[in-house]
């Protein structure tokens, strides 16, 4: 029984790509067509389409396509796996890469929906690891995050400042963080718009008119809806 086979439209049309692309691969060696007809029309069988499949999986795993005819051509079993566990490994990256992104939009759509709350909530304990020490007298700079090598990351995540009476702490939120620890609960906040270091020792102490040392102060992504220079910090108070 005789095979029937396709036109290279048609195989187009299956794998949802364009007759081009499939002319491309021939052309570099990596496809040929099961026969050509007199009349010069191309086609193909279910051992095209499968090698067609294997070239598109491998190009979407960012292969080049000098690479997938040097694995085709000269590969074997052992290359092939080594190939795949490198492109999981790399896969396993950017999940993580998009997990974190999208708790980044979802922070900052409570952030933006939620700005007119009383109640500041933590639904779970929050550990913080120490960035840097500062005296009470010195502001927190760009230079700051050149000298502890941070990435450019830490401007869309929280910045804590646990303030003390001589110093304060700068802190972020990790998972294994043992410096200080907010516990989970719904925590009345003042909610502060600063300009200056005047400002930041104004609303300081107008704070520890309310709450003792030390204070706990949360700049968030908030930070990018406010006007100018100017920064917002959400300054907890006591647990509901």
């Amino acid at each position: 029984m005789s095979e029937k086979l396709m036109t290279i439209s048609e195989l187009a049309k299956v794998f949802k790509i364009n007759q081009h692309t499939i002319r491309h691969y021939e052309e570099k060696e990596l496809l040929l067509p099961s026969e050509i007809s007199e009349n010069g029309y191309r086609k193909y069988g279910l051992s095209e389409a499968y090698q067609l499949a294997f070239i598109l999986f491998l190009r979407e795993l960012g292969l080049s396509l000098a690479s997938i005819k040097l694995l085709i051509e000269e590969g074997s079993r052992t290359d092939y796996t080594s190939i795949l566990l490198e492109k999981k490994a790399k896969i396993i990256e950017e999940k993580r890469r998009l997990e974190k992104l999208s708790k980044m939009v979802d922070e900052q759509i409570v952030i933006s929906s939620k700005s007119k709350e009383e109640m500041y909530t933590v639904n779970h304990a929050i550990n913080l690891s120490l960035l840097k020490r500062m005296p009470l007298s010195e502001s927190f700079g760009i230079s700051d995050l050149a000298e502890i090598k941070l990435s450019s990351g830490l401007f869309m995540e929280k910045i804590y400042y646990i303030i003390h009476e001589t110093f304060y702490d700068i802190c972020i939120e990790e998972a294994k963080g043992t410096h200080f620890s907010i516990s989970s609960g719904k925590y009345y906040f003042q909610l502060i718009e600063i300009g200056s270091e005047k400002e930041v020792d104004k609303e300081i102490e107008h704070a520890l008119l309310n709450h003792g040392f030390p204070l706990i102060a949360i700049e968030d992504s908030e930070r990018f809806l406010t006007t100018g220079n100017r920064i917002t910090i959400k300054v907890l108070g006591e647990k509901k």
